[in-house]
């Protein structure tokens, strides 16, 4: 799986306040980039998005956030 740089127009900016997640943003590990898009899957490389944060504490600041929607 390899970068083709399609991904590139789908990059989009981190967030002034709350998580990247939360705001609906997902991350290619592949590309090394966040993306708005719908699917699961990397437009670009064809990888599966990471659509939660992997850090603890990141992670449970994201699912306190979660709950109280």
């Amino acid at each position: 799986m390899v970068c083709k740089k399609i991904c590139i127009q789908f990059s989009v900016k981190k967030t002034i306040t709350g998580s990247r997640y939360a705001a609906g943003q997902k991350r290619c590990q592949t590309c090394e980039i966040f993306i708005q898009w719908d699917g699961i899957w990397c437009p670009c490389c064809g990888y599966m998005l990471r659509t939660h944060p992997r850090n603890s504490k990141s992670r449970k600041k994201y699912d306190s956030m979660k709950n109280r929607h």
